[in-house]
């Protein structure tokens, strides 16, 4: 039987919500790193690769992991990894 994030997320009770909490603080920390560029920055969202980026980011996520895990590209052990931080930053919202 071959993994399937659908499972996982029913297994570490992630909803959408909290994935893409999880992605956008991704998202932000990257963002962050351009403090310095800001013309690099203005060329992102100027050529809408940032709206790209944050259009359907959840969904886009489950299809790409679930991609990567039917290519043995990505194991078992790194999503879960990747999962119990979805769970780390969704406490992180509810303070």
């Amino acid at each position: 039987m071959s993994l399937k994030i659908a499972d996982l997320l029913e297994e570490f009770d992630i909803e959408l919500t909290d994935l893409r909490w999880f992605l956008s603080i991704e998202l932000a920390d990257r963002l962050l790193t351009y403090h310095q560029e800001p013309l690099e920055l203005a060329e992102l969202i100027w050529k809408g690769s940032l709206e790209s980026d944050m259009y359907d980011m959840e969904e886009k996520f489950i299809r790409d992991s679930q991609d990567l895990i039917d290519r043995g590209l990505l194991d078992e052990a790194r999503i879960r990894e990747q999962l119990s931080q979805v769970i780390r930053s969704r406490r992180l919202k509810k303070r």
